[in-house]
């Protein structure tokens, strides 16, 4: 008795063994394309997502470093209008 002359379900096993395998390969194909590939189109379009987020954070870190500054200028501005305050009474006061 020789392994070609094993019958399964009316097929020899090297047929078995070719259903099995053409089988396996069609449900990968479906696998591949059904499963990974819309995935990685998400992961793509998650990766551009993330890109755009953190030039928008970048731009937001600089409109908020440039308004500080202004805000320190407009801040040194008073302190010094503050001291030109008190120079001009304290010489009206005298």
């Amino acid at each position: 008795m020789t392994l070609g002359s094993i019958s399964i379900a009316g097929m020899s096993v090297g047929e078995l063994i070719g259903l099995i395998s053409l089988i396996a390969a069609i449900v990968g194909f479906v696998i591949r394309w059904a499963l990974v590939a819309p995935l990685r189109n998400m992961i793509d379009s998650l990766d551009i997502t993330l890109n755009s987020l953190r030039e928008e954070m970048s731009e937001s870190k600089k409109d908020r470093i440039s308004l500080r500054e202004k805000q320190n200028d407009h801040d040194k501005e008073i302190a010094l209008l503050k001291r030109e305050d008190k120079a001009i009474w304290k010489y009206i006061a005298k």
